[in-house]
C-alpha cells in the first residue's frame, strides 16, 4: 500500500473516539459528556482551549492551558471520573494534561522534551490510568512509542516498538475487555506502508 507523505501525516492525528474539527481541533463524546480542545485563536504562544460541552451545543466550561511552547493538541481522551486527558505536540516535543470534571488542570507531563514527539491516540482505562502512543524519531528513522501514565501523571512504563525499518504510530483502542492495548501502526517497507497492530497488556508485556 503506497501512501504520500500528507496522507500520513494527515493519518497520524487520529486517536480513539476522536472527531476532527479542522485546525487542529480534537473533540470525544462519552454519554453525554462532550470534551474539545483546539488552539486558542490568538493565543499568547500557541494557548489551547479545552472545553467541557453541552449536547445542545453550549459550553458548561472552558480552560486555557499552555506552557508557551506552541502547543497543539493531537488526541483526546475522557476518564472514568468526567474528566479529560488532551495529548499533542509542540516544535521539539509532545505532551499530555488532564483535567477533572470541572475543568481543573490536575497534571501535566512532557514525556519527550527534544526530538520529533507526535502523539497519535491517548486512552484512558477504568481505573484512570492512561496509555500513550507517539511516533518518535528512531535509529532506522521512525519508532511508535506507547506510554503508560499514572493517575497522577508519573510514567509508569514505556514500550518502544521498533525494526529495521521506521514505524508510524496511528491509533490506539482499549480492547473491550480492558486488560490489554492495541496500537495500530504504518510499517515502512521501502516505499510501500503496512497496516500493523501490536497488543500490550497493562503491565507493558507485549502479547
Amino acid at each position: 500500500m503506497k501512501l504520500l507523505l500528507p496522507l500520513l501525516l494527515a493519518l497520524s492525528v487520529r486517536a480513539e473516539h476522536i472527531a476532527g474539527g479542522g485546525g487542529g481541533t480534537v473533540s470525544i463524546a462519552a454519554g453525554d459528556i462532550i470534551y474539545s480542545a483546539a488552539p486558542l485563536q490568538g493565543g499568547i504562544n500557541g494557548q489551547i482551549v479545552v472545553r467541557r460541552l453541552a449536547p445542545d451545543g453550549g459550553v458548561y466550561w472552558e480552560q486555557r492551558w499552555g506552557r508557551g511552547r506552541g502547543e497543539e493538541p493531537t488526541s483526546i481522551s475522557s476518564t472514568p471520573d468526567g474528566g479529560v486527558v488532551v495529548a499533542g505536540a509542540y516544535k521539539g516535543g509532545c505532551f499530555a494534561a488532564r483535567f477533572d470534571a470541572q475543568g481543573r488542570p490536575m497534571w501535566d507531563v512532557t514525556p519527550v522534551s527534544t526530538g520529533l514527539c507526535r502523539p497519535a491516540g491517548v486512552v484512558t482505562d477504568g481505573e484512570g490510568r492512561s496509555y500513550l502512543l507517539t511516533t518518535i524519531a528512531g535509529q532506522a528513522g521512525y519508532d511508535a512509542m506507547v506510554w503508560k501514565l499514572g493517575r497522577d501523571g508519573n510514567v509508569v512504563w514505556t514500550h518502544r516498538h521498533n525494526a529495521s525499518e521506521s514505524y508510524y504510530a496511528q491509533n490506539l483502542y482499549l480492547d473491550p475487555r480492558g486488560d490489554r492495548v492495541r496500537a495500530f501502526v504504518l510499517r515502512k517497507r521501502g516505499t510501500d506502508f503496512i497496516e500493523e497492530f501490536f497488543r500490550l497488556d497493562l503491565d507493558g508485556r507485549l502479547l
